[in-house]
């Protein structure tokens, strides 16, 4: 029976060695794919951006929850396609033309097509930024719907998406009534390249409008709220103390209003035209006013000719201070 029980005794050691191994073992890899508030797996490991975009996912999850209020409760996974055919393929879908990154909202994965074989637009940062930003934004809603304008409007502003060319496109729109009106977005992945970019640019200027508006972290409380209730809509008005409708129809139109003009200022092809029209006026008018200058000169010459009684009162002066 002694014999037995320290079979047994040694065997229960010696499994109890061999689960430790294996938890030091595999320590570095849960840690690699472990982040301070939630989990990822960047694929694949080796890829020369696999270490950037480890840094950037965990910089981003800090940021999102600080803003959403919302600890990451999923693991997500991270592919860099090398070529589109490995983009199609992870994604499952045939993007857009105009796409680099998706984010498959069900399943936690993001898609983004590697810096290191195609040349990207968008920083590497930005596209993080943009896509994690999706992900978070549908957990902390409780996986429910949420209007595409907010979706891309948010990880537009949290990824810092934004350029003057952008506020351009918005002017040329307001300019020729070509605004597309927030509902009209939930299209956005049937859009063409040109308004593709207007739609991602008014997103942008409606959720930055959103949260100067109200606060900060108005959208914590709105996703919190409809987290619960189900309602977007009955949890937008209680957040903000407006109906969905009217603030999207009050946006629209102030923002038209607001880049109306500025297609004057800012467009690049009439600023120059304007410019070079400004510059011939201002030719004109100084070569005719030079005219006009001379025409006088000429006529007060004719009316009064010149002498020279002040060269002989001049030369008379010293040459009579000489003589004494």
């Amino acid at each position: 029976m002694k014999t037995i029980s320290k079979i047994i005794t040694k065997a229960r050691s010696e499994s109890l060695g061999f689960c430790v191994l294996i938890l030091l073992l595999s320590a570095p890899i849960l840690r690699a794919q472990s982040g301070q508030t939630g989990s990822f797996v960047v694929i694949p490991q080796d890829d020369i951006y696999a270490d950037s975009a480890r840094y950037y996912l965990e910089y981003f999850q800090v940021r999102l929850a600080k803003i959403l209020d919302y600890q990451l409760d999923t693991t997500v996974t991270f592919f860099l396609a090398s070529n589109e055919a490995e983009f199609r393929r992870d994604t499952g879908i045939t993007p857009p033309d105009w796409g680099a990154g998706l984010a498959n909202l069900a399943a936690a994965k993001i898609v983004i097509k590697s810096p290191k074989y195609m040349a990207i637009e968008k920083s590497f940062r930005e596209l993080i930024g943009h896509e994690r930003g999706h992900i978070m934004l549908h957990r902390a809603a409780g996986g429910r719907w949420l209007p595409r304008w907010i979706q891309e409007g948010f990880a537009m502003n949290q990824s810092g998406e934004w350029h003057l060319g952008q506020d351009i496109s918005v002017a040329r729109a307001a300019w020729t009534g070509r605004l597309i009106p927030l509902h009209q977005m939930e299209d956005l992945l049937t859009f063409k390249g040109a308004q593709a970019q207007l739609a991602y640019a008014e997103s942008y200027l409606a959720m930055s409008r959103f949260l100067r508006q109200f606060d900060p972290y108005i959208l914590a409380d709105l996703l919190a709220m409809y987290r619960k209730s189900g309602d977007f809509y009955g949890s937008w008005k209680k957040t903000t103390g407006i109906d969905y409708t009217s603030w999207t129809s009050n946006w629209l139109g102030n923002t038209s209003r607001q880049y109306h003009f500025l297609i004057f200022i800012w467009d690049n092809e009439m600023f120059w035209i304007i410019l070079t029209i400004v510059f011939i006026l201002l030719f004109v008018w100084k070569k005719r006013q030079n005219a006009r200058v001379k025409k006088r000169w000429e006529k007060e010459e004719r009316l009064k000719p010149p002498d020279d009684s002040y060269k002989q009162y001049y030369d008379g002066y010293y040459d009579e201070e000489d003589q004494v």
